[in-house]
């Protein structure tokens, strides 16, 4: 075999490897998952009160850098009323299915420095320090000071879920996912499409590599109501956007499990 021949042989050889390793999925594909992504579409907005509206909000001393200065409690300024008719829910409070964007009056918000949304536990732990440059202020060492905007303008809420591993949340906001026509039956005995997205965008490969390992516990918002669910139900499972509700559906619509509204967390529990 001469020495061309040679080159040729191992030319091809080499070619063929790299195509086997294009065409062949990495075992570490999984490796770095994507994070869920934020919504773009605000569910529901509201604007700091200003300087003479604050006089009808309450106030108390709040030790900022080692100085007492007058702060606002940032929960006062979310209304539960208005939350709670905007999802057509009552009798709790609304707003911890809501994760909370905040934005300056110059448009500003933590999301540019890749911030996700707080949690309504969080975003309620703080205060706006009005005589500090408006600016918002969570004590609890805990929040990032990238959370601390100056000059805080709007409060932006969108509907999130939560999903636990091993203690670990992680938020996914419900507008973020695009949305298909979901055929099913309501519990009025009619048939109606709905925008909606399957339950399996909550279980990503973020979360977990294995689902099918794991039992699902839907917890609702008012406590009231938690149930288990297996792999098989999430996969048949989808989420109806303007109805706020989950649902379990045979292949023609209809449902083999009852619907599940006001859900608030998904929490993962491995199968024994």
């Amino acid at each position: 075999m001469n020495k061309f021949t040679k080159f040729l042989l191992m030319g091809i050889i080499i070619l063929f490897s790299v195509v086997a390793c294009d065409n062949n999925p990495s075992e570490n594909e999984n490796d770095d998952p994507t994070q869920p992504a934020l919504a773009e579409v605000v569910d529901i907005e509201f604007t700091i009160p200003d300087s003479t509206e604050l006089l009808n909000f309450t106030s108390e001393q709040i030790d900022y850098n080692g100085l007492m200065v007058t702060g606002f409690s940032l929960d006062q300024f979310v209304n539960m009323d208005s939350v709670n008719l905007y999802i057509d829910e009552d009798g709790f409070d609304g707003r911890k299915l809501f994760a909370v964007e905040i934005a300056s009056s110059d448009g500003y918000t933590p999301r540019e420095h890749d911030y996700y949304d707080l949690t309504w536990e969080d975003f309620a732990s703080g205060f706006l320090l009005p005589s500090e440059k408006g600016r918002t202020f969570f004590p609890d060492d805990n929040i990032e000071s990238g959370y601390n905007v100056k000059w805080t303008h709007h409060l932006r809420l969108y509907r999130k879920i939560d999903v636990v591993l091993d203690g670990t949340s992680t938020i996914f906001e419900t507008e973020a996912f695009s949305t298909d026509g979901i055929f099913h039956q309501a519990g009025n005995g009619n048939f109606y499409t709905d925008p909606g997205f399957s339950l399996t965008n909550l279980i990503s490969d973020y979360i977990i590599e294995n689902p099918d390992n794991y039992e699902y516990r839907f917890t609702s918002a008012d406590d009231d109501d938690e149930v288990i669910f297996t792999w098989d139900d999430i996969q048949a499972g989808f989420w109806l956007a303007t109805q706020n509700k989950a649902v379990f559906l045979n292949d023609d619509g209809t449902e083999f499990h009852s619907s599940f509204k006001k859900l608030l967390q998904i929490d993962l529990v491995e199968i024994q």
